[in-house]
């Protein structure tokens, strides 16, 4: 396994084969996006977007909680633009995460807030701890959702739960989260690694090129007219048409070394 910390020291990237792991390191204060952590995240999913042996990127948090968002403590130093670029920052960020061809999983635990929130809007999956809270609080701070709190949150749960959460800036549950479509899967404190692990597993014995093609025509495909999505969906698998055949056949045959069967036994089936 590679491991370096960034300068700052408050990020931390992992590489084990196709593997890689980020965790935001600021766990005193929540993982809070100070400017220092806010260019190491950036940098670091630069790093995955042009990494070719990276099959799946997990994001998550050091100190049993995920990240609190913007560092508020950090605006009385801020200088006029200051704001406007750090924004810009973001929303770059968010557009790199929201767009590797890895699959992304979020792994939530405790705080997840703000930015913290709407970075796990951009991943792929999220699993989070039954006990983990969750909110849009930039209206209490008089300022407002930069990377996507708004129109995102309006896209998975709704208008009205939108602006309830943004417009309020109260935290709600993990429990809601999972119910309005922002979790995948809850899970006891202990279990989150494991669970990550799991899901990790199946997703690597997956043919890349279909993972990564079936990926790209639902984010893309999502907004499209049905007929558009079927002719996207119909474009030439050329790279994948090895992998597609053994797959078939290893489904047909029910060959023994059919692991991915195995693999998807009782996983999340409730």
């Amino acid at each position: 396994m590679a491991e370096k910390t960034s300068a700052s020291g408050k990020l931390v990237l992992e590489k084990k084969g196709p593997v890689t792991k980020i965790t935001l390191n600021r766990p005193r204060v929540h993982n809070a996006l100070d400017r220092e952590l806010s260019q190491d995240l950036h940098d670091a999913l630069r790093e995955v977007n042009f990494d070719r042996e990276c099959r799946v990127m997990i994001l998550t948090g050091a100190g049993e909680t995920f990240c609190a968002g913007d560092d508020v403590k950090e605006f009385n130093d801020w200088k006029p633009g200051d704001a406007f670029w750090q924004i810009r920052l973001y929303q770059q960020t968010v557009n790199i995460l929201e767009k590797l061809d890895a699959v992304t999983i979020s792994a939530v635990d405790g705080v997840c807030t703000g930015g913290g929130l709407e970075l796990t809007l951009a991943s792929d999956f999220v699993v989070a701890t039954n006990r983990s809270r969750w909110g849009m609080p930039e209206i209490n701070w008089d300022i407002t959702p930069g990377w996507g709190g708004t129109a995102k949150i309006a896209k998975y749960a709704g208008r009205r739960k939108a602006k309830e959460w943004n417009l309020l800036g109260t935290l709600f549950s993990a429990q809601k989260a999972e119910r309005y479509d922002l979790v995948n899967r809850l899970v006891e404190p202990e279990e989150l690694e494991s669970e990550v692990e799991k899901l990790t597993e199946i997703l690597l014995s997956k043919h890349p090129f279909a993972l990564r093609t079936t990926k790209y025509f639902i984010d893309h495909g999502a907004d499209l007219d049905y007929g558009d999505v079927l002719a996207f969906e119909g474009v030439p698998r050329r790279d994948s048409s090895d992998g597609m055949v053994q797959g078939i056949r290893d489904f047909v045959e029910a060959d023994s070394r059919n692991e991915r069967r195995k693999l998807l036994d009782g996983f999340w089936f409730d």
